[in-house]
């Protein structure tokens, strides 16, 4: 199993964790990841991470949800049917830019068969529809032949074949697996990372809610990251000027990339998804992904939400959610059916906060698993650049000997 950051020292914030510290301790959340060669014999890596925030049969069921943007250099499909109808209904992608396209169609044909398992016809699906979601970031540093990025439709097949729940044995890979391969984070090879928090309810006989994350880490330079308040990017950077070897020896942070790359190419983009089973309304999730943001902050400092960068989160809630459909539809005028409701328990607005300092955690520390679990050997991208992994015993070593602990 691979390192993650508590492993080097630092446990990011003060609520507790849940048993895997991943998006996997949500009840019901389940995922699969698929990592495929970007070509036959390249070392660069391209895929593509599933997540269904509820049993795939349940698949039509809605989440509240919302999402936010702090900077739209980048594509996050079915948003608008968040923002409009406030949930979402459909299981939730993220990949490569080029494959954003081949993965929403591969969604669409997942929940048809499963519509043609459950004997819809066209007037049930159209009462269910929903958009798929599926975010993209640009992995162009290492897979530098863009054109073929591009996943097949086997590869999203197999990526919905394979999920599971952490009752099923799941487990989130971390780093250059799944959607996060051929990604970079702060100029070392970054990807996927998740975290989880536990937030107790006050009620008897409820256990009290979890809320994770699961981010796909693509942004930033070097000398703006930061590990526990500590300036490790430019400790590093200042080293690397000073060895000056182009060898990353635990004390050397050079990527053995040019600084004057520019555009999405380096300030990259993150994606995060955020999933609680608290109650929370649409509105109070819009406010929960809007404070990914404080999370990213701890991490990126200056990096964050630069021109070339899309910086996308959603939040959504697995709580219960009543149908969306009217009881005995009529096929008449849609103006002329009568009014229904459905009732909702909903978190008090003064315990909010709670969720808004368990975002900013599980954000933090999934950007920093992102990097830590891709080890330290790093890659070489497909024209032959070496891209370092985070130095990490070196890490270890600088908060041991600068991080304020209290």
């Amino acid at each position: 199993m691979s390192l993650r950051i508590r492993d080097l020292g630092y446990a990011p914030g003060v609520l507790p964790t849940g048993p895997s510290n991943s998006i996997l301790d949500v009840p019901g959340v389940h995922i699969s990841q698929v990592t495929v060669p970007t070509t036959s014999g390249s070392t660069a890596r391209k895929g593509l991470t599933i997540i269904s925030p509820r049993p795939p049969n349940d698949f039509y069921k809605p989440c509240h949800a919302s999402s936010f943007c702090f900077n739209g250099n980048g594509e996050l499909t079915g948003a608008r049917q968040m923002d409009d109808w406030g949930y979402t209904n459909t299981p939730i992608a993220f990949t490569n830019s080029l494959s954003l396209g081949i993965v929403f169609d591969g969604i669409w044909d997942w929940v048809m068969d499963r519509q043609d398992d459950m004997g819809w016809d066209g007037f049930t699906r159209a009462r269910h529809y929903g958009t798929p979601v599926v975010g993209e970031t640009a992995d162009w540093l290492i897979n530098s032949e863009v054109r073929a990025t591009r996943l097949d439709r086997e590869d999203v097949k197999k990526c919905f074949e394979g999920l599971k729940s952490r009752d099923d044995g799941a487990v989130v890979e971390e780093g250059q697996v799944g959607g996060g391969a051929g990604m970079t984070c702060h100029m070392f090879t970054g990807g996927t990372g998740t975290a989880s928090r536990t937030i107790s309810s006050g009620e008897e006989g409820n256990d009290g809610y979890t809320i994770a994350a699961l981010c796909q880490s693509n942004y930033g330079v070097l000398s703006d990251l930061i590990v526990g308040g500590v300036p490790v990017g430019k400790i590093l950077r200042k080293e690397q000027e000073a060895g000056g070897d182009g060898v990353n020896n635990e004390g050397s942070a050079d990527v053995h990339a040019s600084a004057e790359v520019a555009g999405r190419t380096t300030d990259g983009s993150i994606l995060i998804l955020i999933i609680t089973d608290a109650p929370l309304a649409t509105h109070q999730l819009n406010r929960v992904a809007r404070h990914a943001t404080v999370g990213l902050t701890q991490v990126g400092s200056y990096s964050v939400g630069r021109n070339f960068s899309g910086d996308i989160f959603i939040a959504l809630s697995t709580s219960e959610h009543a149908p969306e459909q009217l009881e005995n539809i009529s096929l008449g005028s849609a103006a002329s059916r009568p009014t229904q409701t459905y009732q909702t328990e909903v978190v008090k607005n003064e315990c909010i906060d709670a969720y808004f300092c368990a975002t900013a955690e599980v954000v933090e520390e999934a950007i920093l698993n992102s990097m830590v679990g891709g080890g330290k050997n790093g890659t070489v991208a497909m024209d032959g650049t070496k891209i370092d992994g985070l130095p990490l015993e070196r890490v270890r070593n600088l908060l041991g000997q600068y991080m304020v602990k209290i």
